[in-house]
């Protein structure tokens, strides 16, 4: 099991899930969490680590799936 990143449980669950599925997962002074995809010619997703309201939390989401994670 990999070390939680957020205090929330949901953002958790996706980090592990794209931790298992290849990705890299970061932490950066702004509470911020960067996830890059094993391609790494796609770029990187960016995350809030404590997302503030569930719209915010869904677009996470759309822009992982975009980029090829299946959350």
């Amino acid at each position: 099991m990999t070390k939680n990143l957020s205090n929330n449980k949901e953002v958790n669950k996706i980090v592990r899930k794209a931790i298992e599925s290849g990705w890299k997962a970061e932490k950066n002074g702004t509470n911020h969490i960067m996830l890059f995809p094993p391609n790494k010619n796609d770029g990187f997703v960016t995350m809030s680590s404590t997302p503030r309201s569930s719209r915010n939390f869904k677009n996470m989401i759309m822009k992982l799936r975009a980029k090829g994670l299946d959350v």
